[in-house]
């Protein structure tokens, strides 16, 4: 015997169950009226959110770096779906690079620029959270203001401090201190890069290869003394390579020299320098690279042409001893050869007697 399905009690009228208002269904007075409201109050929600996402970055002139498609298509529709404006190129209207990493040549450019340069997670947070969250964080470069309508420094009600401020001071305080900022780290880049000027390195080149050569000659085991500076040299140029080898595997450059007796003076001013984890360094570790890589350069050039310059020394003296030696030869070709096995060796009285002899014979000629 099959059982009777029992239907919702909406769908129960009351003549078939008997039960008065057992099941009985709202009326429109009762609840449609109160669901039509919050349904008008959800879409207006709903709408306003949209419109508030939709300016979240209005004002915003931005270009991107670095990118390529797809990552590039993606990050470019979602800051255009918050309001922002989309660049193929920097000029004086745009506001914001958005950057891949730093040291591209529209890196330099807009840093050059004074333009604010922020990493793609900034973008990608803001759209996950559907809301402007804090830049600062996600900064490459601090510059000029990143959206226009001095609305930079806004960002959602909930990460706003509770307490009173003045926006217009805290506006001229940052923009004080953000200048501030690129001033010192670009004092600070330009005389990192003084230090590595061609003609010092030049010096450090010299320098180096006469203390390894003097540093290998004060060694129990020398080298052949006509290989002496050759072997220095490639000695100074794998120490090099191994710092550089270093910095591209983004390792410390004492971690890599450790083992190295004699460390060049390019290595510990570029050790100096690189220093992993080391945000605040004054030249970034691109920069680092490039330079290390210009220092390798300038080194090779020096040693070839300071190891040119020996071996030509090198030959001109030796043809002068060549030259001294042929003439000394040529001095003594006229004496009689003798052999020194014939020497008679006398005493003094023979002598003596020798020299009267030889004396009687001379006068009677």
């Amino acid at each position: 015997m099959s059982s009777k399905r029992n239907l919702p009690s909406w769908m129960t009228s009351n003549d078939d169950d008997g039960h008065g208002n057992f099941g009985k269904r709202p009326t429109l007075d009762e609840g449609g009226e109160k669901s039509s409201e919050i349904g008008t109050s959800n879409k207006k929600t709903k709408v306003e959110n949209e419109n508030a996402f939709n300016k979240l970055m209005e004002g915003v002139v931005f270009v991107l770096s670095g990118f390529v498609n797809p990552e590039r298509g993606i990050l470019r529709s979602r800051a255009m779906e918050m309001g922002a404006e989309f660049k193929q190129d920097w000029n004086s209207n745009c506001t914001l690079l958005v950057c891949a990493f730093p040291n591209t040549p529209k890196f330099r450019q807009v840093e050059a620029d004074c333009g604010t340069i922020v990493s793609e997670d900034w973008i990608q947070e803001c759209y996950r959270q559907r809301k402007l969250v804090e830049i600062d964080s996600y900064l490459m470069h601090a510059g000029k203001p990143w959206r226009n309508g001095g609305r930079s420094h806004e960002v959602d009600e909930e990460q706003k401090p509770s307490v009173p401020h003045k926006p217009q001071k805290r506006v001229e305080r940052e923009t004080s201190e953000a200048t501030t900022s690129i001033k010192s780290k670009g004092k600070d880049t330009d005389d990192a890069r003084k230090c590595f000027e061609p003609s010092e390195v030049k010096k450090w080149a010299l320098d180096d290869l006469n203390k390894t050569i003097q540093w290998l000659e004060s060694q129990e085991e020398k080298p052949d003394p006509n290989e002496i500076t050759k072997i220095a040299a490639e000695g100074i140029l794998t120490c090099l390579q191994d710092a550089i080898c270093s910095i591209e595997e983004k390792q410390d450059i004492g971690r890599g020299t450790e083992d190295w007796k004699f460390l060049p003076r390019v290595v510990e001013e570029l050790a100096r320098l690189y220093v992993v984890g080391n945000n605040k360094a004054s030249m970034s570790k691109e920069d680092i690279h490039k330079q290390a890589l210009d220092c390798k350069r300038i080194y090779e050039e020096e040693l070839n042409r300071l190891d040119h310059e020996l071996t030509k020394k090198s030959k001109i003296n030796e043809e002068h001893r060549s030259k001294r030696g042929r003439t000394n030869d040529a001095s003594s070709s006229g004496a009689v050869e003798y052999d020194s096995d014939d020497t008679i060796e006398m005493t003094e009285q023979e002598i003596d007697l020798a020299y009267k002899t030889l004396s009687s014979k001379t006068c009677n000629l």
